[in-house]
């Protein structure tokens, strides 16, 4: 057995047509199932780096928001304050 063996692949029919013609060469791979299977595995290494770094960039805009919300928080704690004086 081999480790590759353990990761769920995207089915065949969804590699070829979402795969670039790069990675998935359909004249070499519809016939060696060795160079298929490198293929497939050389594309889900592509989508999961993809997806690591749009992982990255979600990360960078939560943080952002979060310092918004902060920053939001501390002008509303300091609004009440204000607002009792002007009652008085």
């Amino acid at each position: 057995r081999s480790k590759h063996e353990e990761i769920e692949l995207v089915s065949l029919e969804e590699f070829y047509s979402e795969a670039p013609t790069e990675i998935s060469r359909p004249d070499i791979t519809l016939t060696e199932p060795h160079q298929q299977t490198l293929a497939r595995l050389d594309w889900e290494l592509e989508q999961r780096k993809r997806l690591a770094e749009r992982y990255k960039e979600c990360l960078t805009i939560k943080e952002k928001i979060l310092k918004e919300i902060e920053v939001k928080k501390e002008y509303l704690s300091s609004l009440q304050p204000r607002l009792n004086s002007i009652m008085q």
